[in-house]
């Protein structure tokens, strides 16, 4: 059972899918376990199915065919059915050995499938049942920790590591699942000395190569991450996991290319590896390849810690079918930045003729509705919003996939305004109104932080670097930043005598008609990577973007123009963490701005 660690610097989380699990089988159930099954036996297995079925009909208590029907079910990988049934045949003969088990191995495809799925809790609860019936068990017991340790609960899973340890102290496995927890506690040097005792125990295993190498890549040492992947690689030539997280270190290298081809190396290896595909996305979207970028994003609904849960509405999946006078129900994913983003195709999508129905986070109804006023926008609820049901729907898509036939090359931005939301017109000028009445001058909203829970210190500009922006004349600088802000302001206040205005009336976190409001009542915007510019660039406001050396896909590698909103200007860092660059070229940009605006 393969598991590894996330690297920090990551385009995705990468994660293996295990392999279904060896049976232990007895002789009578051979017509179930033949291991050419799948070689032309499959008439075998359903007349098998339905002989144990047709005896549970007459007989519902039968052990035998009770254990029969699991197996097949082990074999359909309809785990929870297989084990509610190996479980009633050895609860009705518990002194059947094999019965016991193929509960076990049951149990554990269960914890395999769950945990593959993202369902922890459900893996933990398989797991345990099965330490119930082996306790102190080490091969279980390290699943036991790795799924701990991914629930976010690391010392119970250290702990369950270091029990493996007692069971098996010449081990490789507990000291790599010992490496894991200690990541999860942020105890990096402590991780990568039990991956390097695991290695020392044994040298050909894979995942420690794989998870050291993630290690140093959390710790900011790429290179020796790719050459921790690169002894992966070498000691297992097909190890799509080793090659996802080479693809991952090359990209914090800024090495796209060899990123991308590291990718590709891990899909040829598993083709229906979900994370690799969607890297792949990244790199490919990144450097302006949309058409194929937006295929591999599809694979983004089977990666396990995508932050969005697919919507099971009934209707047929949209393939691009013209849409003309027809029904889509188009609904939200991701965070509200992306959603304000990925509205940008929609009016492309009414220009066809189509009827919308917009599902989306209930903050953004209101802005929706009033920027689409033909369209159905319903608050993102479950159950869903009953206007849904009676829309007559003929197509679903989600929000992104829209690009995948509207965004599919930079050509294809050509008509892209940028200004495809509307704001309350008279609270924009209410807030204008009072911004004006300040002083004179240039009504300016700066951000200087991302709230990124990842990465949100590498994008962050604090206020001190600001004080050329700051100081100049003529400027009322309003904070647009969400968030605590009372500290930075005071500290940049009493260091150059920065005069930052505070609107407490809006809270962008709680209210987007006023976020959008007051953000429309702004001149020009001035803000690190977060989502305020995804609201400035939806109304065509003036922005100057601030980027760190390493920013998302959706700017590109290189260049000062943004696809997706037209009235951006970005500013890019050249080395990391220095923002000196960054701030000589945006003081030279407001300075002409401001110039030109006094012509």
């Amino acid at each position: 059972m393969e598991q590894y660690s996330r690297p920090r610097l990551r385009l995705f989380e990468n994660r293996r899918r295990p392999r279904p699990p060896g049976l232990w089988l007895k002789p009578m159930n051979q017509i179930v376990t033949d291991s050419n099954m799948n070689d032309g036996h499959a008439d075998k297995l359903a007349a098998a199915e339905a002989l144990a079925t047709q005896v549970l009909q007459v007989e519902p208590g039968n052990a035998e065919a009770r254990h029969a029907l699991g197996l097949i079910r082990m074999r359909q990988g309809r785990w929870p059915e297989a084990v509610a049934l190996l479980q009633a045949a050895r609860d009705s003969d518990p002194a059947r050995s094999d019965y016991a088990r193929n509960l076990v191995h049951a149990l554990n495809g269960l914890a395999k499938t769950e945990a593959d799925g993202g369902a922890f809790e459900a893996a933990r609860l398989a797991l345990q049942r099965v330490l119930s019936y082996l306790p102190g068990d080490a091969d279980y017991l390290c699943r036991m920790s790795f799924v701990l340790t991914r629930m976010g609960r690391p010392h119970e899973g250290l702990a369950a590591a270091q029990l493996a340890a007692r069971a098996a102290p010449e081990g490789a496995e507990p000291e790599d699942k010992a490496g894991l927890a200690y990541l999860g506690l942020g105890k990096t040097e402590l991780a990568i000395k039990a991956f390097e005792k695991a290695l020392e125990r044994d040298p050909d295993y894979a995942a420690a190569h794989i998870n050291l190498g993630n290690a140093f890549l959390q710790a900011g040492a790429a290179d020796t991450a790719i050459a921790y992947y690169d002894q992966a690689i070498l000691r297992h030539p097909g190890n799509a996991q080793a090659f996802s997280n080479l693809g991952l270190a090359y990209a914090a290298k800024f090495r796209f290319a060899d990123a991308e081809g590291a990718f590709r190396r891990a899909i040829a290896a598993d083709p229906d590896f979900p994370e690799a595909h969607f890297n792949l996305s990244r790199i490919l979207l990144m450097q302006g390849n949309y058409k194929d970028g937006w295929a591999e994003n599809e694979w983004r609904w089977k990666c396990p810690d995508f932050p969005s849960t697919w919507r099971q509405f009934p209707y047929p999946h949209w393939q691009g079918e013209a849409l003309a006078g027809r029904t889509i129900l188009v609904w939200s994913e991701q965070g509200i930045g992306d959603e304000i983003m990925f509205a940008n195709p929609i009016p492309d999508l009414l220009e066809g003729g189509a009827k919308l129905v917009l599902e989306c986070n209930e903050r953004l109804a209101p802005v929706f509705q009033r920027s689409f006023p033909g369209a159905v926008v319903a608050p993102r609820l479950d159950p869903p919003d009953p206007r849904i049901a009676a829309a007559g729907i003929d197509f679903q898509a989600p929000l992104a996939s829209l690009c995948t036939y509207y965004r599919t090359s930079k050509k294809s931005f050509a008509n892209n305004t940028g200004k495809y939301l509307v704001p309350d017109p008279e609270r924009g000028e209410e807030l204008r109104r009072r911004y004006a009445a300040l002083r004179p001058g240039l009504i300016v909203g700066i951000c200087w932080r991302s709230g990124n829970p990842i990465v949100g210190h590498e994008r962050s500009a604090p206020l001190p670097l600001w004080r050329e922006i700051l100081t100049r004349a003529g400027c009322n600088f309003i904070s647009l930043q969400y968030g605590e802000t009372a500290a930075d302001i005071e500290a940049a206040r009493i260091a150059y005598g920065a005069d930052i205005y505070v609107d407490d009336d809006v809270d962008p976190l709680q209210n987007a008609e006023d976020w959008f409001a007051q953000v429309a009542a702004m001149d020009l915007v001035i803000s690190v990577d977060n989502s305020t510019i995804q609201v400035s660039g939806s109304l065509g406001i003036p922005t100057f973007t601030l980027l760190s050396q390493a920013p998302e896909w959706r700017f590109g590698l290189d260049g000062e123009d943004h696809d997706w909103h037209p009235s951006i200007r970005v500013f890019r860092q050249t080395e990391a963490g220095r923002w000196d660059d960054v701030f000589e070229g945006l003081a030279k940009a407001f300075s002409a701005h401001l110039e030109g605006r006094a012509a």
